[in-house]
């Protein structure tokens, strides 16, 4: 496999990596409203061991939009990455090491991700394919082509 193509299937598995993560807070946000409604509906509504529900509802909902932001927010390298690995940006290697290391975190697929992406990219053939002058040269060619005009012919 050349360095290409390790570099755009890396961004692929960045993809896809973060698209199951995404399911994963959806489908687990989705149980705990389920199961936090039931626990809301079972509680008394009067008397004297009333809890104050509306602070209870506030400090689970406040924990709960935490938990999932953080856990967005630790998705975003993984797309910025993946983003600049299949496009060829120079920025790419970097954002590409963070994501790897922050993936690496998550057992055991980001594990298995993250310590092949640092092999990869720290390794020879990444630093090979990184540091060629070939590198970077669609993105270029692409970035100039929408900044630079058409000249007028006028054959």
């Amino acid at each position: 496999m050349t360095g290409k193509e390790q570099a755009n299937l890396l961004g692929l598995l960045f993809w896809v990596y973060t698209g199951i993560q995404v399911f994963i807070v959806v489908a687990l946000f989705v149980v705990y409203v389920a199961v936090f409604g039931v626990v809301f509906a079972g509680m008394p509504q009067t008397g004297p061991d009333q809890p104050p529900m509306a602070l209870i509802a506030l400090i689970l909902v406040v924990a709960l939009l935490i938990t999932f932001g953080s856990l967005l927010l630790f998705m975003v390298p993984k797309l910025i990455a993946g983003y600049g690995l299949r496009n060829e940006k120079r920025w790419a290697r970097t954002w590409a090491i963070v994501a790897c290391c922050m993936a690496v975190m998550n057992m055991p697929l980001g594990t298995a991700l993250g310590v092949w992406g640092l092999i990869f990219l720290m390794g020879d053939e990444g630093r090979r394919y990184f540091e060629s002058p070939e590198y970077g040269r669609l993105a270029d060619r692409f970035e100039r082509r929408q900044l630079v005009p058409e000249p007028n012919s006028w054959r």
